[in-house]
């Protein structure tokens, strides 16, 4: 019988494809790995500049508002029925014999509280949903913005000889809700706070305590004797998710001075001039995780117009998140006009 020679491979020739088929597998899962974080990255940053610019943005269209349609173009802490506000009957002051602030004295109560004024770091705290202060940063307190203005509004006569039936529109507040009073109620002054509040609507990993930047609107009769602002005071509509921190400041000139000041410095000078800009800082947080890498420090300091500030470390959350300060200067183009201060 003749034998069949059997061809095959050596145990030698098996251990090399071995080897070089575990380097090659090994290379495509780098590969892998490389470009998953690095779309993660992306995905991060992009969403990130997208939510906080847009985001900003509708803030900064409004804050162009304040001081619209008011008799007196100087903005300060006694600027009624427009500019930002304040003081209110929780904290006015005398004048020649007179009370003044910004919201009108006549209304006193809840609705006024101070923690629903402009606020900044070092000055005292309310309790949910009034300005707490919240911030994800290491020793700092986020800030609140409050202004009002008068809308630009327009009479509905509905085509009938009834008054009774007119409707003053003036477009929507920050939380969406269209802005129409009848004829009795009369024209209203719209009163718009901004600030940090916890966002419920997250996921379970996120790190530190999700936060959102809010808008909370209400308003006032702008005839009259108002005695109470309807509206103003609850959680507000949030418009831009996850932020860590909240920082305003305002440009004040005084002869030659000009610098830019938070609300607590503002309030503590013994004359107050006039302010002509405001400017806002975000530091805002991806959406998703960008990894576990070292090139996001849990350490790292970010400058937030004039603070320099550090995340707190969540506990128990290893995971990294892309953060980037985003800042606006906006010009209050209602401010303008002859300076007599």
């Amino acid at each position: 019988m003749s034998h069949i020679k059997q061809v095959g491979f050596t145990l030698i020739e098996l251990m090399i494809a071995l080897a070089l088929g575990l380097v090659i597998v090994a290379a495509a899962t780098m590969l892998f790995l490389t470009s998953s974080r690095s779309q993660a990255l992306q995905q991060g940053q992009l969403s990130l500049q997208d939510d906080a610019n847009f985001g900003l943005n509708y803030i900064v269209k409004d804050i162009r508002l304040g001081n619209l349609n008011t008799i007196n173009s100087s903005i300060n802490d006694l600027t009624t029925y427009g500019g930002i506000v304040f003081r209110s009957s929780e904290n006015s002051v005398e004048v020649s014999g007179v009370e003044r602030a910004n919201i009108p004295i006549s209304i006193v109560g809840k609705t006024v509280n101070e923690t629903l004024l402009t606020r900044s770091d070092g000055l005292e705290v309310g309790t949910s949903p009034q300005w707490t202060g919240v911030s994800n940063v290491q020793d700092r307190s986020s800030d609140q913005l409050t202004i009002q203005f008068v809308p630009q509004y327009v009479l509905d006569h509905k085509n009938t000889a009834n008054e009774n039936d007119d409707v003053w529109y003036g477009g929507s507040d920050c939380e969406g809700t269209e802005l129409e009073f009848s004829r009795t109620e009369g024209r209203q002054v719209i009163v718009q706070r901004y600030f940090l509040r916890p966002d419920n609507n997250n996921s379970k990993n996120e790190p530190n305590t999700p936060l959102a930047l809010a808008c909370d609107a209400g308003h006032y009769p702008l005839e009259g004797s108002p005695n109470e602002i309807t509206g103003l005071g609850d959680d507000g509509e949030i418009i831009l998710q996850r932020v860590d921190h909240f920082r305003v400041l305002y440009s004040i000139q005084s002869g030659e001075n000009h610098r830019y000041v938070d609300t607590a410095t503002y309030m503590a000078m013994a004359s107050r001039p006039r302010i002509l800009a405001v400017q806002l800082g975000v530091l805002a947080r991806s959406n998703q995780s960008v990894g576990t890498g070292t090139e996001f420090s849990d350490s790292q300091v970010f400058r937030v117009l004039d603070q320099d500030v550090t995340v707190t470390k969540p506990i128990g959350n290893s995971s990294k998140y892309a953060r980037q300060v985003v800042t606006q200067t906006i010009a209050l183009r209602n401010a303008f006009g002859e300076r007599g201060q």
